[in-house]
């Protein structure tokens, strides 16, 4: 898809990989309207963005609220006439071994990381169907294919988001909806702050791309409407370890962890 004078939702746009998503598509030539639930830190977001593309907007949203999404959308679509790309870019993870997870936790990550992914879907195709185009990315994560220890809701929830996109991309390819996903792995971002675990911070540290050095991988995926995306490209060769030297990496994997699950 061509970004010029294309309007995209981007959500979790406050920080991290959907802020440097929105400021790429704006320099780009589309006009994103961001959309976080901290709605105290999007305007400094914004102003980055309406430097490229003066018609942004931003909106503060809960995405686990089915409600809050479709005052949301129609709000985005009443603005700017059109709505071309979604990105579901927000998501949460805690890092906790699974007898620490509460049930609580665990809903808490399937309604950010895959309802309200879904609800947003579902809000937007209709629109997209009327245009007769659109394309929808949906953020999964290395952490679906390559699940650690502690990550048992994370994982889970993005795996589903994954499969629901695969599902989704042909069911809607026909219609002149592409639908994408993009599977970042090591990004360093603020879905750690709030982790208070050893595991937890010892995953933290691991992680050191910046947002902004994968951007341009997510646009092309955009552009040209390519499925799987993953990034960075290290992160391809840790599933290929994963997937074809099994026993060995996770043998190797819980030796390293294993004095950080207390």
């Amino acid at each position: 898809m061509d970004l010029l004078n294309k309007v995209a939702i981007v959500t979790g746009a406050a920080s991290g990989i959907g802020r440097a998503i929105a400021v790429d598509l704006a320099r780009h030539g589309c006009t994103p309207v961001l959309v976080d639930i901290k709605a105290d830190r999007l305007g400094e977001a914004l102003n980055e963005v309406l430097a490229h593309a003066p018609a942004a907007a931003a909106e503060a949203c809960d995405i686990s609220d089915v409600e809050q999404i479709g005052r949301l959308v129609r709000a985005t679509h009443e603005r700017h006439g059109r709505i071309d790309i979604l990105v579901n870019n927000a998501g949460i993870m805690a890092v906790k071994l699974f007898k620490d997870l509460s049930e609580a936790d665990f809903k808490a990550h399937m309604d950010v990381n895959y309802y309200g992914p879904v609800s947003l879907v579902r809000a937007v195709v209709p629109i997209m169907q009327k245009q007769g185009r659109g394309v929808i990315i949906n953020v999964a994560s290395v952490g679906a294919k390559l699940v650690v220890p502690g990550t048992s809701a994370y994982g889970a929830s993005k795996a589903a988001l994954h499969a629901f996109s695969e599902a989704l991309y042909y069911e809607l390819k026909d219609q002149g909806i592409h639908v994408g996903v993009v599977v970042p792995g090591g990004i360093k971002t603020g879905i750690f702050d709030a982790v208070d675990s050893r595991l937890g911070r010892y995953y933290q540290e691991q992680c050191k791309t910046q947002p902004s050095k994968v951007t341009g991988s997510i646009r092309k995926a955009i552009e040209s409407e390519r499925f799987d995306t993953v990034v960075p490209r290290s992160s391809m060769l840790l599933l290929a370890a994963h997937a074809h030297l099994g026993r060995v990496f996770k043998g190797s994997l819980l030796k390293r962890l294993r004095p950080y699950f207390d």
